[in-house]
């Protein structure tokens, strides 16, 4: 029997005629590859480099809904973490939603596109004016909060952290002797400090005056002030006496109270600060922690190896 061969050999040949017809028809509506300049090392998958060029296709034809439809489950991909897809991703989607006239949700993608590429700019040549100026608007916004350094290499990841310094005082006792308000200065009170200077220098500078006023008033052969210069040498004293006052009572306050605010511990302050991850301490090598049963067979055991 001939014809069984003979038809299979058709059925096989119609087969692989049709397979090859839709290979081609497949071939000939796929969309363009693009060419594209991974910044990556590995390679994007197939069904993902379809997606941006579909995207980048729509958006030439500034399809804005069909970018945003594709893009939008793009943003902070895993595979395309710092790669130049990924800041095309933010701008298409971001000048889309611009366009279509979603600002707040084209200003918190513009703010991800300037937080991965501080030194980016819109092309002025190939976006309105007004888009250009938005994009520039929030970049600026983020310079001016700290959030990013326009002059960092961009590649360099950063990091805010809550930095913890603890200030201790090693000023010695007998500093606190002196006067002046330096006891009120050690303990970081300067305005308490300037103050007590400024009463102890009244009082100093009255009794020197007045000392040097009565002394003016002696007769330089007897020693004494004359019967007609007494009033004026007793105004005199009450002065030097009230200027002894002040300074010697500002001076005993100075003192008491630089002592009893003497800080004997370390103070705590808490700043934030944007710290290049690669500078941050490694963490600890916890490899010889061991948490188990005790060897004495009883309890559990915690141990710790350096």
């Amino acid at each position: 029997m001939t014809t069984a061969p003979v038809g299979a050999r058709r059925r096989l040949g119609a087969l692989l005629v049709a397979a090859l017809v839709a290979a081609l028809g497949l071939a000939a509506t796929a969309p363009p590859a693009r060419a594209a300049t991974p910044s990556g090392d590995e390679e994007l998958p197939a069904e993902l480099r379809q997606r941006l060029t579909a995207a980048e296709s729509a958006f030439r034809v500034q399809n804005y809904p069909r970018v945003i439809e594709l893009l939008q489950p793009l943003v902070g991909h895993r595979l395309l973490r710092g790669r130049d897809e990924h800041r095309d991703v933010l701008e298409w989607l971001g000048v889309s939603q611009y366009l279509s006239g979603a600002r707040d949700a084209a200003r918190l993608v513009f703010t991800k596109l300037v937080q991965e590429w501080p030194r980016y700019h819109l092309d002025e040549l190939l976006y309105p004016p007004d888009l250009v100026r938005f994009y520039e608007e929030r970049r600026q916004d983020l310079i001016d909060l700290g959030v990013i350094e326009p002059g960092r290499d961009p590649n360099v990841k950063t990091r805010l952290v809550l930095v913890r310094e603890l200030e201790t005082s090693d000023v010695p006792t007998i500093a606190y002797f002196a006067p002046f308000g330096v006891g009120q200065f050690a303990n970081d009170e300067p305005g308490k400090g300037t103050a007590i200077a400024v009463i102890q220098g009244i009082g100093l500078v009255t009794t020197a005056v007045t000392w040097f006023a009565i002394d003016g008033l002696k007769d330089s052969e007897t020693g004494y002030v004359a019967r007609a210069d007494e009033s004026k040498a007793t105004a005199f004293n009450a002065l030097w006496i009230a200027g002894a006052v002040l300074f010697g009572g500002s001076y005993v306050y100075s003192v008491a109270d630089g002592l009893l605010g003497r800080r004997t511990e370390g103070r705590a302050t808490y700043r934030y600060e944007l710290i290049d991850v690669d500078e941050l301490p490694p963490a600890p090598d916890l490899s010889g922690l061991r948490l188990g049963p005790s060897r004495e067979g009883y309890g559990v055991e915690l141990s710790l190896g350096f």
